[in-house]
């Protein structure tokens, strides 16, 4: 690899670097994880108490949160699953969810790509 195709890669590296550090600690990001993280542990938690006692694979409020994270994240490992009709309408209700948190995520994630681009446009700029 030639010198100057490693400090491209590098370069790059860095630039990717510098936004997600950015994203993460920006408000919004964490205000979204912390609400998306609070819904979906409070749905695990409907979903445990209409499940319990009628399906025996949610033998605790934990069997509820894996069932939470994995559907929210659209991971669906298929493992836990609702057998209730109220059950499923709730699982379906965390798969618009998770659909609609990581739709945001990504919308932060072009922000921020955008956000960095503009300042090292402007940063050029003023140099020169």
């Amino acid at each position: 690899m030639s010198k100057k195709k490693a400090s491209e890669i590098f370069s790059h590296s860095l630039h990717f670097s510098r936004v997600v550090l950015t994203l993460v600690v920006s408000k919004t990001f964490l205000s979204l994880t912390l609400v998306g993280n609070i819904i979906i542990l409070g749905i695990s938690y409907i979903l445990y108490l209409i499940e319990k006692g009628v399906n025996p694979v949610f033998n605790d409020y934990f069997d509820a949160v894996w069932w939470g994270f994995a559907t929210a994240t659209n991971v669906g490992y298929g493992d836990i699953v609702p057998i209730t009709t109220f059950g499923r309408c709730v699982g379906i209700g965390l798969m618009l969810l998770g659909t609609a948190l990581f739709a945001m995520y990504t919308a932060l994630f072009a922000q921020a790509l955008i956000e960095d681009e503009f300042l090292s446009l402007k940063k050029k700029k003023d140099h020169v």
